[in-house]
C-alpha cells in the first residue's frame, strides 16, 4: 500500500512539473477508442461466497429433552455447543437451488464433521433469490459429546430450506440447512394419513408429485437470541391452500404406536395450535393445477405479558416446491410494547432483499 501511495505521489509530481514547463510536450491527438468485444453485466460477472451449518432440528430437540431441565448447555445453534454438535449432519451434500433454472446453481459441497459447509462461488444477481438445498444425505454423530448420548440415526429426504438468499441485496453471513428425517415429523403425518384419513401413505409419498404438489414443514422457535432454537409452544401456521396438520411430541414409547413416529412426534387434532410450534402443510395432487403461490400466516395463540406474548412473524408468500420437503425454521419476534400494532422489519439474518 505504501508503495502505491509513493507511486501516486511521484506521478502527481511529474504531472505538476510538466504543467510548469514552458515548452510542454503535447502528444498528437489519437482517434483510437478502445471498445470491449462483449458487454458482461456486473451481476453476472461476480459471485458470492455462502457458508453455514447443516443440522437435524429433530435431533437437536431430542438432545435438548434428553439433557433435562437442568441442562448446562444453551439451546443455541452454534458451532462448538454440544446440543448443536449432536444434531450436526456430517457428510451431507449441500447446494444452492436456483428457482429460475429450477435446478442447482452450483455443484454440491460436503459438510464436515461439525456440519459446516462452504459454497465459494454462487452467482451474484439482483433478481430472483437462491435457496439452500440438502440432497438428503448425511449422518449424525455416533459418539457421545459432553455426556450427551447419540441420537438414533435416520435417513433424510431432500430438503429445501425456505429462506431466500439474495446474493447482492442482503447482509447474508451464515445460513442454516435443515435436514428433514424419515422417522420424525413427516413419519407422524404419513401415519395420520394412513390410519386416521384412510389414505395409505409413506414418507416417500410426500415428495411424489403424482400424490402431493408440496409438503412444507414449519417449525416456529422461541423469540430472543438469534440462534435460540426452543419450540414456540402453541403457535401455528395458516395456509391459503392445502391441508394443515399440527404436531405434538412425547417419548416414542408412549401409545398410540400406530400414530406416533419413531422419534415421538404425532399429529394432534385436539389443540388450536401446535404445542411444539410445528405445522405441516400438504398440497395434494387432486388433478387441478397447483397454486402458483401459497400465503402463510404465522399465529401465536398465547397472551402473556411476562414473556411479551403474543409474538409475531411477518406473513409469507412462497411458491410450491415439488419433489422436496420445504422446511421453514422461523424464529418468532417480540412485539414492541411501546408501539402497539407496529411490526419490526425482518432481521438481516433472513437474507431478504433490502
Amino acid at each position: 500500500m505504501i508503495r502505491y501511495i509513493r507511486s501516486g505521489a511521484l506521478i502527481g509530481a511529474l504531472t505538476l512539473g510538466a504543467a510548469c514547463n514552458s515548452d510542454p510536450l503535447v502528444p498528437e491527438e489519437s482517434d483510437f477508442v478502445p471498445r470491449p468485444d462483449t458487454y458482461v453485466p456486473a451481476d453476472t460477472a461476480t459471485t458470492t461466497r455462502i457458508s453455514g451449518l447443516a443440522w437435524d432440528p429433530e435431533a437437536f430437540f431430542l438432545s435438548l429433552v434428553g439433557c433435562g431441565d437442568t441442562c448446562p448447555f444453551p439451546p443455541l445453534v452454534s458451532d462448538g455447543l454440544p446440543l448443536y454438535q449432536m444434531a450436526a449432519v456430517r457428510n451431507g451434500a449441500v447446494t444452492a437451488f436456483d428457482p429460475v433454472a429450477v435446478a442447482p446453481a452450483v455443484a454440491p459441497e460436503t459438510t464436515d464433521a461439525v456440519g459446516m459447509w462452504v459454497l465459494p462461488k454462487v452467482p451474484s444477481r439482483a433478481g430472483a433469490p437462491f435457496f439452500m438445498l440438502s440432497l438428503g444425505q448425511g449422518t449424525l454423530p455416533t459418539e457421545s459429546i459432553a455426556g450427551l448420548e447419540p441420537v438414533p440415526p435416520a435417513e433424510y429426504l431432500p430438503t429445501l430450506t425456505m429462506r431466500p438468499i439474495s446474493t447482492v441485496h442482503s447482509t447474508c453471513t451464515s445460513q442454516e440447512v435443515f435436514h428433514a428425517s424419515k422417522k420424525g415429523i413427516l413419519q407422524a403425518v404419513a401415519k395420520h394419513l394412513t390410519v386416521v384419513k384412510g389414505v395409505p401413505t409413506t414418507v416417500e409419498d410426500l415428495i411424489n408429485p403424482a400424490k402431493y404438489y408440496a409438503a412444507t414443514v414449519f417449525w416456529l422457535f422461541h423469540a430472543g437470541n438469534g440462534a435460540l432454537r426452543v419450540p414456540a409452544a402453541m403457535t401455528a401456521v395458516e395456509a391459503s391452500a392445502g391441508q394443515v396438520f399440527f404436531i405434538d411430541w412425547a417419548p416414542s414409547f408412549l401409545p398410540p404406536a400406530s400414530l406416533r413416529s419413531e422419534r415421538g412426534f404425532i399429529v394432534t387434532t385436539d389443540a388450536p395450535a401446535s404445542p411444539m410450534g410445528i405445522t405441516v402443510v400438504l398440497v395434494p395432487n387432486n388433478g387441478a393445477p397447483p397454486p402458483e403461490l401459497i400465503n402463510y400466516k404465522i399465529v401465536d395463540t398465547v397472551t402473556d405479558a411476562a414473556t411479551r406474548r403474543p409474538w409475531f412473524f411477518p406473513p409469507i408468500s412462497a411458491p410450491i416446491a415439488p419433489t422436496v420437503i420445504g422446511f421453514a425454521g422461523l424464529q418468532m419476534m417480540y412485539q414492541p410494547s411501546e408501539l402497539p400494532g407496529y411490526q419490526l422489519p425482518p432481521p438481516p439474518g433472513l437474507c431478504l432483499p433490502l
